[in-house]
């Protein structure tokens, strides 16, 4: 989530139930990957830097080029 945005938001991205990315978030934030903010009448989701810290590491791990075939 770069942009903040609702579970609405969130729902129509993914495909997924509006309760199902309730559920997610709610975990998310839990582990404090992401945090709640207010704005009006809606909740508003946007990744923590412990999330922005996973992403980036998780994109310097990523394999350039994937082998198919068992390992050697």
């Amino acid at each position: 989530m770069a942009t903040p945005a609702s579970t609405t938001e969130l729902a129509h991205r993914t495909g997924l139930s509006p309760a199902g990315v309730s559920q997610n978030l709610t975990a998310l934030r839990d582990a404090g990957l992401v945090s709640a903010h207010r704005s009006s009448r809606s909740v508003l989701y946007a990744r923590t830097a412990a999330a922005e810290t996973l992403l980036d590491a998780a994109t310097l791990t990523r394999p350039t080029s994937r082998r198919k075939g068992p390992p050697e």
